[in-house]
């Protein structure tokens, strides 16, 4: 029998189980300050929904064995998408829904294998709703939501923010023949590739020009408007960032944009963003999100209030840079309930109720306890805090 969980699987220690319910509990609860409810879709889906009209490989979701096309999903989103298309079709827009629950992601690994990501996560929906607002909000709770966790000071937290008709606009003055190229070369900011592709000098210096661009949003739209001009996405960035700025400067959070940010899964249409926390090593994204139109439209029976937004937080890679003495205002107290007779287990039974009314955890001794080391070998094993004593 093989003891290992499967490849990319991971067990959880209580520690780490306990710290998840604690952030998902404090997002919840900001979630429904703000007026969203919760909603739990399947985490079995058929197929053509986790695929997200194309905006999914099949190969990255995970197959159940069934006799119909049946996965677990790789994000929440399509799910919702969904339901909101049909359950919830006669609701009166926007809809504003939260969840929390685990997607499971299926990457290739090395030897060809499969690796199963499994992850915990907690995100929002706002659904039917086209005014940029609505990306206000979404980007509001956002900032707020790092706020009410507090990660460690020592991480450094950049909002960085993209749009896909930024990247549109910025194809559409290069050769056609070569856009798909291209575009693989600025999302993975592939400064050896675009050595290697046959272009002009010209373009291949704008190109590179095109993937140095990002940081300031002032500067950054400063610079896209001195080459296409102003226009209704530029416009609309340039109210977005007036606010939200301001609000993330407040939280110490940086803002940058990237007119050439891309995401792993191709969901979206218009804004799209990612939260990201980094040391000197690796950058690690703890949540993103976007606009998801073009999603909702293909779900949807007509075109009416077609409209998506939303984002996803990593509680996985959130609980990692949280403080490990940060306890999030929680009772640790536990208390070890010992007997000498066993004549005295229903007097042990009733105190421990008693603690538990008072909302604190307390076990019972199995067996009665005759000697001091027992005692102090049991509190230990049972990480307990105090002894009460049945005598």
């Amino acid at each position: 029998m093989t003891l290992q969980p499967a490849s990319g699987a991971r067990d959880l220690n209580p520690q780490q189980v306990k710290k998840n319910h604690l952030i998902a509990s404090k997002l919840s609860s900001l979630y429904q300050l703000w007026g969203y409810e919760q909603i739990s879709p399947p985490h079995i889906e058929r197929i053509d929904t986790l695929m997200a009209a194309g905006g999914i490989s099949n190969n990255e979701i995970l197959k159940i064995v069934s006799d119909e096309p049946l996965g677990l999903r790789p994000e929440i989103t399509a799910s919702i998408v969904r339901a909101a298309s049909t359950r919830f079709n006669e609701y009166e827009r926007p809809l504003r829904f939260w969840s929390t629950g685990t997607s499971f992601k299926c990457n290739q690994s090395i030897d060809g294998g499969i690796d199963i990501e499994e992850s915990f996560q907690s995100g929002v929906e706002l659904i039917g709703t086209k005014s940029i607002n609505a990306e206000i909000e979404l980007l509001s709770l956002l900032i707020e939501s790092l706020k009410i966790i507090e990660i460690d000071k020592k991480y450094k937290t950049t909002l960085l923010i993209g749009n896909t008709y930024l990247m549109d606009l910025i194809l559409s003055s290069l050769d056609s023949k070569k856009r798909e190229a291209i575009k693989k070369i600025l999302c993975d900011l592939d400064y050896i590739a675009i050595r290697n592709l046959d272009l002009d000098e010209e373009e291949r210096i704008f190109i590179n020009k095109i993937m140095r661009m990002r940081g300031s949003p002032k500067t950054i739209l400063t610079n896209l408007k001195n080459i296409y001009g102003s226009n209704y996405y530029i416009e609309n960035l340039e109210d977005l960032f007036s606010i939200i700025e301001p609000l993330a400067k407040n939280k110490g959070i940086k803002v940058q944009l990237d007119p050439t940010l891309s995401t792993k899964y191709k969901l979206y249409s218009g804004l799209t963003f990612s939260l990201v926390s980094s040391l000197s090593s690796a950058p690690v994204i703890i949540a993103k999100g976007g606009r998801y139109d073009d999603l909702v439209k293909k779900f949807s029976s007509s075109d009416h209030n077609s409209y998506g937004i939303g984002f996803s937080i990593s509680i996985d890679k959130l609980r990692e840079l949280i403080p490990s003495n940060k306890e999030f205002n929680g009772n640790n107290e536990k208390v070890l309930i010992a007997y000498n007779k066993s004549s005295n287990l229903p007097t042990a039974l009733k105190h421990q109720k008693e603690w538990h009314n008072k909302g604190i955890v307390s076990v019972i001794s199995h067996e009665p306890l005759k000697t001091k080391e027992t005692t102090n070998q049991l509190l230990k094993s049972n990480r307990c805090t105090k002894i009460e004593w049945i005598d």
